[in-house]
């Protein structure tokens, strides 16, 4: 069976649901709170894991409850965390404010802002794609993208990457250094809107323009993300648009992360691009249907799912 990693975030994600926003020095009460395992590393390690993919995660948590419940959780559902480094320091949290299906976010990056490259033991790495996301919130990675890339194709390994969203705005502190990473990557997966802010385009353009400026710059392949709105794929032979499926939303939180594990698992696999998307797609729709990682869907619920619909499953 192909053999995934992926190098990046791991945090606790405490999820409050209110009506509305309290004013300030005011209080409101939460109709419900949860906790739950996140960050998008560990987010699309336990998807692949319980895609029935063989996974193995790299990243860095405290020695404290967060710490200790997340890895628990990412090796119950048989995600191999041998190599996540635990620290005196805290581990990443993020308050998640849910309105609705709306959501915001205040994130504590913890250990996750002090990741970098010599943490990762590279040599541990036994797969045959590793996946970075998160880019713009590991600081002290950023860096060492370039290096840990080479050293990955040296051994035969391709790489994915997940930039997503930037909270600093897309400054050129954190965009320019993306372009000597870019060409270098085998897989890119954005939305739509971090591609047009990663290469400066306006809002008229369109995910068939963006692809194509990605290719040239030397990324093999591209899926860009739209939600309900479907994705877009491209290599340079080809370039289509596959829709999203019609599904109730409940949370949409790990949507894109889950995307990425179907895309990621389907494609080393060998599937064409259009199947790749279709089960990314599958596997984000079955997701939204609840919230937290309990939810995550199975290999067999996603090729059940797309049975039903009369495509192909992982």
């Amino acid at each position: 069976m192909p053999r995934i990693a992926t190098v990046g975030d791991v945090n606790v994600d405490l999820i409050a649901r209110i009506d509305r926003m309290p004013e300030m020095g005011k209080q409101v009460i939460t109709r419900d709170f949860q906790t739950h395992g996140g960050g998008c590393s560990a987010n699309f390690s336990l998807s692949c894991a319980r895609l029935g993919m063989e996974v193995q995660l790299f990243g860095k948590v405290g020695d404290d409850v967060f710490g200790r419940y997340v890895l628990i959780e990412l090796e119950d559902n048989g995600v191999d965390t041998k190599n996540v480094r635990m620290t005196e320091q805290k581990t990443g949290v993020t308050v998640a404010i849910v309105q609705g299906i709306e959501r915001s976010f205040i994130t504590f990056r913890g250990e996750n802002a002090t990741f970098c490259l010599d943490d990762i033991d590279v040599s541990k790495i036994s797969a045959d794609m590793v996946h970075l996301p998160s880019y713009f919130l590991m600081d002290a990675l950023r860096d060492g993208y370039v290096k840990l890339i080479d050293l990955l194709h040296a051994a035969g390994v391709k790489v994915s990457f997940d930039t997503g969203w930037d909270p600093r705005g897309f400054i050129p502190e954190t965009v320019e250094p993306l372009f000597r990473i870019l060409p270098r990557v085998d897989v890119f997966l954005p939305n739509l809107d971090e591609a047009r802010s990663i290469l400066g385009l306006g809002p008229d353009v369109g995910p068939e323009k963006a692809a194509e400026i990605l290719l040239d710059m030397g990324v093999k392949v591209v899926a860009i993300k739209m939600g309900k709105d479907g994705c877009w794929v491209a290599d340079r032979e080809n370039i289509e648009y596959v829709p999203a499926f019609q599904v109730k939303v409940v949370d949409t939180t790990g949507a894109g992360d889950n995307f990425n594990a179907g895309f990621i698992s389907s494609y080393i696999s060998g599937k064409p691009l259009r199947e790749c998307a279709i089960i990314g797609s599958a596997t984000a729709a079955l997701k939204v249907g609840g919230i937290g990682w309990s939810t995550y869907p199975t290999r067999k619920q996603v090729n059940t799912f797309l049975a039903d619909r009369g495509f192909k499953g992982l």
